[in-house]
């Protein structure tokens, strides 16, 4: 890492912690550096040059932009890994202390079984329970294609491909259990957006979103979502095994997502 992006990173760091700017006096004694005030100067001109650090005023310290720690969580995140978590009472004590939303979806696995047709009715069979819809031969072949899949997973291909019917029916099929966490996090991300409100708590974002981190393309600008895989130790179902569950953690760019990291996997 280099010298610039070093400073960079402290300066987020910093500000992610105390919400204050920083100036390159304050910023050479906290780093313990050999590199001087002038030259941690130049750095910060750089670096607003560059769009990543900001400056109120003339004689304030700089603090990073919304594209700067974008970039960061982009860098320091890892959204595709499954993490682990003692508890839903750490998750509930991490979003309170970092002001950041999050819904947990507890999820029985049902797989789908068969497809089959009795006077123009599908009939679909899975682990647990079968469902009818209305024959359609089209619908029989796709159907064809999924045997052997989650329902969870079904639920995403369904939405993908705009088929509404059966989306709907396969809401009868998945038992999922939305647990809510830091819901007044969530007012401002969806302010004058009942749409996007209903999107979110309805858990309907658990099929339109694959694992991964998120900004502008489901959010206001200055926000972050990230969608993952959790294992909860505290949670299991009758036969002792994890219950397939995910996470979805929504709050501006300037929350501590490391702390709240940390608090949920202590």
């Amino acid at each position: 890492m280099s010298k610039k992006d070093l400073l960079l990173c402290r300066v987020i760091v910093e500000y992610l912690q105390h919400k204050e700017p920083i100036g390159s006096e304050s910023l050479k004694t906290l780093m313990n550096t050999k590199i001087s005030s002038a030259t941690i100067r130049n750095y910060f001109k750089a670096l607003s040059d560059e769009g990543l650090l900001f400056q109120s005023h003339i004689s304030g310290g700089r603090i990073p932009t919304l594209s700067a720690l974008k970039a960061y969580w982009y860098r320091h995140i890892d959204a595709i890994s499954t993490i682990e978590a003692d508890s839903m009472e750490c998750i509930q004590k991490a979003c309170l202390a970092c002001d950041i939303f999050c819904v947990l979806s507890v999820e029985q696995s049902n797989k789908f079984v068969s497809v089959s047709h009795i006077d123009n009715k599908l009939l679909l069979d899975f682990e647990h329970i079968g469902i009818t819809l209305p024959f359609s031969s089209a619908l029989e072949r796709f159907l064809g294609e999924l045997k052997g899949l989650d329902v969870i997973d079904m639920r995403k291909i369904a939405y993908q491909v705009r088929a509404t019917a059966l989306l709907d029916v396969l809401q009868c099929v998945q038992s999922r259990n939305l647990r809510f966490f830091g819901v007044g996090a969530l007012a401002e991300v969806c302010k004058d957006d009942d749409g996007r409100f209903h999107h979110i708590i309805s858990g309907d974002m658990f099929d339109t979103l694959e694992n991964g981190m998120y900004c502008e393309e489901v959010l206001p600008s200055g926000y972050l979502a990230i969608m993952q895989e959790i294992r909860l130790k505290s949670c299991l179902d009758k036969k002792g095994m994890d219950k397939k569950a995910r996470m979805l953690c929504i709050g501006a760019l300037d929350r501590d997502f490391t702390q709240f990291y940390s608090c949920i996997q202590s």
